[in-house]
C-alpha cells in the first residue's frame, strides 16, 4: 500500500475552464485498480492522507470512483461533501441498499455522478438523483448518445448535467458542444484543436518584474531568466527573436538568449512586449499543464543522466496547442538545438524518453515505466513537486 499513487485527469466546463479533477487510483506495478474492495479503499484513504487532497486538486472538486461495496461500507464518511463528487461505477449493481445510501449521500450534500452511463430501467431511481451523468464517447454511437440525452432530460431528470468523457478527437468535441454538454473530459484536451484561435498570452506580472530588474544598477539575470521561463509566450518570443536574421544563433536555453541580447536589447524587447500584451488574460489549464511539464522535465535530468536544460523541452511540448499550428513549422522559426526539435517532433532518443515519461504521468499509466527501469514512486514525488511549483506561479497572478 505504501507505493499507491494517485493520478488526476482534468474536467473542463463549457468555457473550457478547469472545473474539477477525477482522481485515478492505481498501483505502480499494475495499471489497473488493485484487487479487493478493502484494499482499494485503503489506497484512497492513504493517498489522500499522505499526498493531501488540496495538493492534488488545488481546491477544485474531486471526482472519486466508488464500487458497490465501498458505497455500502460508507467509505464516503471520511470525505467532505464540499469537495468530493461520488462517482458510481457502471459495475455497481443497483439494489434497495444502494438507493437508500445514495439518498443519504444527497441529504449530506454530496454530488452523485453516474460513470460510463448506459440506460437501463434498473438505473431510473439513480438517474432521478444524479447531479452529473457521464457519457462515454469512445464506446457508444452518436445515435445512442443523442437518444440517451433526450430520454433522460424529457422523462427522468431535466436538471441533471451531462459530462462528455473520453473525448479523443475534434469531431467528438464538436458533437459535445453541439448537444450542449456541461462538462468535458478526455485526452483530446492537450491537443492543438482545443485552443483554435487563441493567442499565446503572457502573465502580466512577468514582464513587469523583468523591466524592474533590468532597470536596476546590477540586474539579477537569474531572476530575469526565472520570470521568462515561467511564461510560455515570453519564452517563445525570446527564442524567436534570437533566431531571427539579426542574430541567427542556435541556442538551447533562455539564459543563453538573455546573454546574447544583453541589457539594452532586453529592455526594448520587454517594453515592446508589455505594450503588445496589455490585454492579456489569465492562463488556462493548458498553460498550467505546460508549466507542470517543464518542471517535471527538469527533475528528470538526474534520473536519465541528461546534462541539458530540460525545462524548455517540457514547456515547448505544448507550443502547437497554444499557437494552433503545425509543430514543425513553429520549431523552424525559433532558436533551439536540433536535438530538442527532433525530440519534440519524433519523441525518440533520450530526450524523447523525457516526453514519453511526462505522457505516462499525465495518463497515470505508470506500468509503462518498466520500459525505462525507473521506480514510479520516486518520480511520482517529483511530479507532485512540479504540480506545486506550477500552482505557485498561478497564485501570484
Amino acid at each position: 500500500m505504501k507505493n499507491a499513487m494517485v493520478g488526476r485527469q482534468p474536467i473542463l466546463d463549457k468555457n473550457e475552464n478547469l472545473f474539477a479533477y477525477e482522481l485515478l487510483f492505481r498501483s505502480p506495478d499494475d495499471n489497473r485498480i488493485t484487487d479487493g474492495e478493502k484494499a482499494t479503499a485503503e489506497v484512497i484513504i492513504n493517498s489522500l492522507e499522505s499526498i493531501g487532497l488540496s495538493n492534488l486538486t488545488q481546491n477544485k472538486p474531486a471526482f472519486i470512483n466508488f464500487t458497490s461495496k465501498m458505497i455500502k461500507n460508507k467509505i464516503f464518511d471520511i470525505l467532505s461533501s464540499e469537495s468530493i463528487y461520488i462517482e458510481i461505477l457502471e459495475t455497481v449493481e443497483v439494489d434497495k441498499k444502494i438507493i437508500e445510501i445514495c439518498k443519504e449521500l444527497k441529504s449530506e450534500g454530496f454530488k452523485i455522478v453516474l460513470d460510463d452511463f448506459e440506460f437501463e430501467d434498473s438505473l431510473i431511481e439513480l438517474i432521478k438523483m444524479a447531479d452529473i451523468i457521464k457519457i462515454d464517447f469512445l464506446n457508444s454511437t452518436k445515435k445512442v448518445r443523442k437518444a440517451t440525452l433526450n430520454l433522460i432530460k424529457s422523462k427522468y431528470n431535466q436538471n441533471v448535467k451531462f459530462l462528455a468523457e473520453k473525448i479523443e478527437d475534434y469531431s467528438q468535441f464538436q458533437e459535445a458542444k453541439e448537444f450542449n454538454y456541461d462538462y468535458y473530459q478526455g485526452f483530446y484536451f492537450t491537443k492543438p484543436d482545443i485552443v483554435s484561435g487563441k493567442k499565446v498570452e503572457p502573465f502580466r506580472l512577468s514582464y513587469v518584474n523583468i523591466l524592474e530588474e533590468l532597470n536596476k544598477e546590477n540586474p539579477n539575470f537569474r531572476e530575469i531568466e526565472k520570470n521568462i521561463k515561467q511564461d510560455l509566450s515570453m519564452s517563445y518570443s525570446l527564442l524567436r527573436l534570437v533566431n531571427s536574421a539579426a542574430y541567427g544563433y542556435d541556442i538551447n536555453s533562455i539564459r543563453q538568449g538573455i546573454v546574447i541580447l544583453g541589457v539594452d536589447k532586453l529592455k526594448k524587447w520587454s517594453l515592446l512586449y508589455s505594450f503588445k500584451s496589455i490585454n492579456s488574460s489569465k492562463p488556462d489549464i493548458l498553460l498550467k499543464t505546460s508549466l507542470i511539464r517543464a518542471y517535471f522535465a527538469e527533475s528528470l535530468k538526474k534520473h536519465l543522466n541528461i546534462d541539458e536544460d530540460l525545462f524548455i523541452l517540457g514547456m515547448f511540448s505544448l507550443i502547437d496547442a497554444y499557437l494552433d499550428r503545425n509543430l514543425e513549422e513553429i520549431l523552424s522559426q525559433i532558436s533551439m538545438k536540433e536535438e530538442f526539435k527532433e525530440a519534440l517532433i519524433s519523441k525518440e532518443g533520450k530526450l524523447g524518453d523525457v516526453l514519453k515519461i511526462i505522457d505516462i504521468y499525465e495518463k497515470s499509466n505508470w506500468k509503462s515505466l518498466k520500459e525505462f527501469s525507473l521506480k514510479p514512486e520516486i518520480l511520482f514525488n517529483d511530479y507532485l513537486k512540479a504540480i506545486e511549483k506550477a500552482e505557485e506561479i498561478f497564485e501570484i497572478t
